[in-house]
């Protein structure tokens, strides 16, 4: 068993993931950019930018990686909605927007920037977690 490789499905699963996600991100979102809400309707562009961020490895995992591509969809349905952002933040002249929310059981991150006054792309989005539905299991109250 030394040198067997025991990522077979991981890798294949990622490959696959990436092509989807991929897809989605140039052929949908690249072609029909949003307009957010939070910045009364300016347009959002998504460009090569925000997908070298998202499936850069330089220090996320393939796991982490894999995550991004299956919350892409969210990021967008966030974006699309989201009548205000959580943080600002301005560095070297650039400008960076962070919206946090839940969309579909999902915590996520999305941030946007700006470089030197020019106009809003999107840069990445994070996972932050999951929301667990509270469920009542309780036997001695349905007695």
């Amino acid at each position: 068993m030394k040198n067997q490789n025991l990522d077979t499905i991981f890798n294949d699963t990622f490959k696959y993931a990436k092509k989807l996600a991929k897809e989605f991100y140039f052929k949908n979102w690249v072609k029909n950019p949003l307009k957010c809400p939070a910045f009364k309707g300016e347009i959002i562009h998504i460009s090569r930018i925000g997908w070298e961020h998202t499936i850069k490895e330089l220090h996320k995992s393939k796991m982490d990686i894999l995550g991004r591509f299956c919350i892409l969809e969210r990021a967008k349905k966030l974006l699309e909605s989201a009548t205000q952002f959580q943080d600002y933040e301005k560095r070297n002249g650039n400008e960076y927007w962070a919206f946090d929310a839940v969309v579909q059981d999902i915590k996520i991150r999305v941030i946007i920037r700006a470089i030197k006054g020019k106009e809003k792309h999107f840069l990445s989005v994070i996972r932050k977690g999951s929301v667990q539905k509270e469920i009542d299991c309780d036997v001695s109250k349905q007695k």
